[in-house]
């Protein structure tokens, strides 16, 4: 037979150093990741990378990268939008 206290209280247990640990309470220190290899840093680096050469060079590369894509993205947007703001402006001048 299951024994209920003993599961909710288990469970209690269970939850309670889960959160602990959620909650900065824990033995750990509040840290950020590297976003190339996810390596612990500190809160307060800026750009979130750590000081592995390739992780930095990583990081630049994909920011030149995400600039060109958001450059590209406003130039389509603007091939398929000129036009169209073109036609509203003509059919109510016109």
């Amino acid at each position: 037979m299951v024994d209920a206290r003993k599961v909710k209280d288990m469970v209690a247990k269970k939850s309670s150093q889960f959160m602990g640990s959620m909650t900065g309470t824990g033995k750990m220190p509040p840290h950020k990741h590297c976003r190339i290899c996810h390596e612990a840093i500190p809160i307060k680096a800026d750009p979130r990378v750590c000081k592995n050469q390739e992780c930095i060079d990583q990081h630049e590369k994909d920011e030149k990268n995400q600039k060109a894509v958001r450059i590209a993205m406003f130039v389509f947007f603007g091939i398929f939008a000129i036009p169209y703001i073109l036609v509203l402006v003509t059919r109510v001048l016109g």
